[in-house]
């Protein structure tokens, strides 16, 4: 996907003025077209969000229509974009060695090839595989017990326990100022589970399951973010893509899953939860939210719960009741609140 354009020197064709610009209110309506100008380009990224967003939530919808077990179903997520993911790695590699080959305006040689990837990397592409592994399996089981919504929802609350892993981990300081969306966040969870699932011990092993995802989604983020910030993230994510398939494939071996699709159908299932989840909306987020602001994106971000409710009572009949609503209303307000104390914002 191209970047948006945001030059202001663009004249139409047949519409160049030749000579001075007159005196008069020409600067205003420079202006306004400049204005202009910068929403429509921020309405294509936004557009692209919200894209990244229908898509991303897609993945409880797959998961319930497939026909593999849901762990098996994670590791052909991972697995079949893993090719796609090597394909762009490749191609982002065949760059750098034509800009390597180019000298700069300076007369210095241009950026090398990728970097080696050493057995401390290794490891860490074999750990976070592992962590990623652990998320989707969990995560993929949660869908069956409880609602999209609610499984996309918790899956989300990421922003409170990266700060305390990143404590226990390296000794970072605990930003205090999340105490109060963390508390809400505590709130929301309580109406959420225990009041609006009345304790129900199927739901609620959804529910907690869930959970648990986002705690080995925290810790995949930890290690994923010092490897991509020495190694090209096609590259990182495409290793790290086929470890987590690996591993799935290896629990769902051990729970006894099916494993392979029985018709045409299962085979569309699974590449278009490839597309859609692993490929399509991971892309475009990553692209369109560089050019938001960041409190923009991370309230784009909390509309995949929204996406999953609807997907759930339009695919499923998944209702929820005005208690669960409410909890839902104040996790996403928590979740929004810490994600901009989090980003430096007030």
């Amino acid at each position: 996907m191209s970047r948006a354009v945001t030059t202001d020197s663009r004249t139409e064709p047949g519409h160049e003025v030749p000579g001075p610009v007159p005196d008069g209110p020409e600067p205003a309506v420079e202006e306004k077209a400049g204005t202009e100008e910068k929403t429509g380009n921020r309405a294509r990224p936004q557009l692209m969000v919200l894209l990244a967003v229908c898509c991303l939530a897609l993945g409880g919808v797959f998961v319930r229509i497939s026909e593999v077990g849901p762990v098996a179903t994670g590791g052909y997520r991972s697995l079949l974009a893993a090719p796609m993911l090597l394909g762009m790695s490749l191609a982002a590699a065949r760059r750098t060695r034509v800009n390597a080959t180019a000298p700069t305006a300076s007369g210095a040689d241009g950026p090398g090839t990728a970097a080696r990837i050493g057995r401390r990397d290794q490891f860490l592409i074999v750990l976070g595989g592992l962590f990623l592994a652990a998320d989707l399996c969990l995560w993929n089981i949660s869908f069956l017990h409880t609602s999209l919504a609610e499984a996309n929802l918790l899956a989300n609350l990421v922003p409170f326990i990266i700060a305390p892993l990143c404590f226990l981990l390296f000794g970072d300081r605990l930003p205090w100022r999340l105490a109060l969306p963390a508390l809400l966040a505590l709130a929301g969870l309580y109406i959420l589970v225990i009041l609006g699932t009345g304790l129900d011990p199927q739901h609620l092993r959804g529910d907690l399951l869930a959970l648990a995802t986002a705690v080995f989604y925290a810790l995949f983020l930890v290690v994923a973010k010092g490897l991509r910030e020495r190694h090209e993230a096609t590259r990182i994510m495409a290793t790290l893509s086929l470890v987590c398939g690996v591993a799935c494939f290896g629990v769902a071996a051990l729970l006894g899953e099916s494993l392979w699709p029985t018709s045409a159908k299962g085979w569309l299932v699974l590449i278009a939860l490839a597309v859609t989840s692993q490929l399509l909306g991971q892309t475009l987020m990553a692209h369109a939210v560089k050019f938001l602001p960041l409190q923009l994106a991370a309230l784009f971000v909390l509309l995949q719960p929204v996406a999953a409710a609807i997907y759930g009572l339009v695919l499923f009949d998944q209702r929820l009741s005005l208690v669960q609503m409410a909890g839902i209303g104040v996790l996403l307000v928590s979740i929004f609140w810490a994600k901009n104390l989090l980003e430096g914002r007030k």
